[in-house]
This record gives structure tokens, C-alpha cells and sequence, in this order.
């Protein structure tokens, strides 16, 4: 059956020779309710950063929910953080907000209610400040391989921010940074083909739609890209 009251529509699309990665699909009122709290979050002079969940079982790649934590709560410069960020070049040390750490007791209580409203974390997300919608390198080393994916909000350009998901590949063996590291230029692209841009699919009625398109500046290709749900 085809459900002509919910459509879909593509908000960041990858090159052809990605499109066999499985895309991430996600509810318009969701995506609204995201772009809406990272703008609120960025205008207030501070980076957002979370997680999003999925039902318990169910597919990873279809978000149904997405938890923001307190950008004032942010640990990244308690000192040893502070001295591990800046190791990583002339960028983070002239930005003391490029980065975050999440705090450990208000990460232990999301995991719990999420947990008790029975769904799973799936994936983390943050934004981007200055930088372009890439996944860095500093991105790539803080990036927990226990999650799949990774999403990137750019903010540079508040009137037309920019989403884009990323498929990651990567061992614990990569994981993390240190105040002994001598790193310069952290916040470039990663390079490594173990990190691909997946498409992102948003599905709702026509009218949420329009509210995507017109606060990503995507008026004039939305509808090329809207059609129905089969259901």
C-alpha cells in the first residue's frame, strides 16, 4: 500500500558510489525538533552535542528520538581535557569551544531514561561551529566505535544550517585523545575510507516537509526530491 499522507524527502545526499550504505531515515517532527534546539543552542554561544535513539530491536539507522546534553555542563576544559584538545593543534587552542566532553553523571542518566522508556542510544551527534558539515579528524578519534554512525550539524551559517550523517568504521585502537599527542590541523576532513557520508531521509506529510526545506534552504529542490512511503 502506498501512504500518499507521509512522503520522504532527501536533506543530504552522498555520491553515487555510496549509495548502496543503508541511509539514515528519520521522522520529520524529529528532524524539526533537532534543528530547532541546535539553533536555539548556537545562538546562545555554545555547541550542541548528543545522542540519538532508536526503538529497543529495532533498526539502527531509524532514529525516533534525540537527547541533547547541557551545553553548560560541557567537561572539555576541566584541565586534563583542556591540555588533551589542545595537543591537537594551533585550531583548539585558539577556540576553547572546539570540542566537548560529556559529562559522566549526566551521560549515566540518559542512558537510564532511555532505558526506561524502552529504546537504545544509536548513534552520538554534535555541531559544527565554524567548521564545514566534515567529519574531522578529531571527530574521528573521539568517535566511540561501539555506535555505526555519526551525525554532524553545521552552524556557521545559522540562516542555513546543514545535516549530514556519517557512516564510521573504526577499532577502540583509535580511540581517544591525549595531552602527549602532537597533532596540528585536527579539525581538516578525515581522509580514511573507513568514513563515508550516508544519505539522510526525512518522512512526514507535506507540510513538515516544506519546514525542513525552508530552514535548510532547500526550496526549490524539496519537491524533486518528495515521494510516498509505501506502507
Amino acid at each position: 500500500m502506498i501512504n500518499y499522507l507521509t512522503q520522504q524527502m532527501v536533506v543530504s545526499q552522498v555520491p553515487a558510489g555510496s549509495k548502496e550504505d543503508q541511509p539514515v531515515i528519520m521522522p520529520a517532527r524529529l528532524c524539526l525538533h533537532f534543528l530547532r534546539q541546535a539553533s536555539a543552542i548556537h545562538a546562545h554561544g555554545f555547541k550542541s552535542y548528543g545522542v540519538f535513539t532508536a526503538e529497543a530491536g529495532g533498526s539502527i539507522f531509524r532514529p525516533v528520538d534525540v537527547w541533547f546534553f547541557d551545553p553548560k555542563q560541557n567537561r572539555r576544559n576541566i584541565p586534563h581535557n583542556r591540555a588533551a584538545f589542545e595537543a591537537q593543534g594551533t585550531y583548539f587552542r585558539a577556540h576553547d569551544d572546539a570540542g566537548f566532553v560529556v559529562d559522566g553523571k549526566e551521560l549515566l542518566n540518559v542512558e537510564r531514561a532511555v532505558g526506561e522508556v524502552g529504546q537504545t542510544i544509536v548513534a552520538p551527534f554534535h555541531s559544527h561551529r565554524r567548521q564545514p558539515p566534515n567529519f574531522s579528524d578529531i571527530d574521528y578519534y573521539l568517535h566511540n566505535p561501539f555506535f555505526s554512525w555519526h551525525l554532524v550539524v553545521c552552524l556557521r551559517n545559522p540562516a542555513t544550517p546543514t545535516i549530514q550523517p556519517f557512516l564510521v568504521d573504526k577499532s577502540f585502537d583509535d580511540f581517544g585523545i591525549d595531552a602527549s599527542d602532537r597533532r596540528e590541523g585536527s579539525e581538516r576532513p578525515y581522509q580514511g575510507d573507513n568514513v563515508r557520508p550516508l544519505d539522510l531521509v526525512v518522512e512526514g506529510r507535506q507540510t513538515e516537509l516544506d519546514e525542513i526545506a525552508s530552514a535548510l534552504g532547500l526550496w526549490y529542490s524539496a519537491r524533486e526530491l518528495v515521494c510516498p512511503v509505501l506502507a
